[in-house]
């Protein structure tokens, strides 16, 4: 990793994964709560804007911390990625 893209001793990934672990978390919340919803029959167009902001959100954050456009649209794939693996996994075991 270039010095240049280290900063308070850690890389630029490590830093987005960072800045956006709150917003990933509240993307698998909503995720799971889009498909208890959704097994009741349930109405869920504002739960998919919901993550569509929280997604946006992410997308800003990225964008902050990496000026290259390119690198920051591939780890904002990565980080949804992340997201949307993160939505099965069960906190606290």
């Amino acid at each position: 990793m270039p010095s240049s893209e280290a900063r308070d001793q850690l890389c630029l990934d490590c830093r987005v994964r960072r800045s956006v672990a709150d917003l990933r978390d509240e993307h698998a919340r909503l995720w799971r709560k889009r498909e208890r919803y959704r097994g009741t029959q349930a109405n869920v167009q504002q739960i998919g804007r919901q993550i569509a902001r929280v997604e946006d959100r992410m997308g800003a954050r990225i964008k902050e911390l990496v000026p290259n456009e390119r690198q920051a649209a591939d780890l904002l794939r990565r980080e949804l990625e992340a997201a949307r693996g993160q939505r099965y996994r069960i906190k606290g075991v």
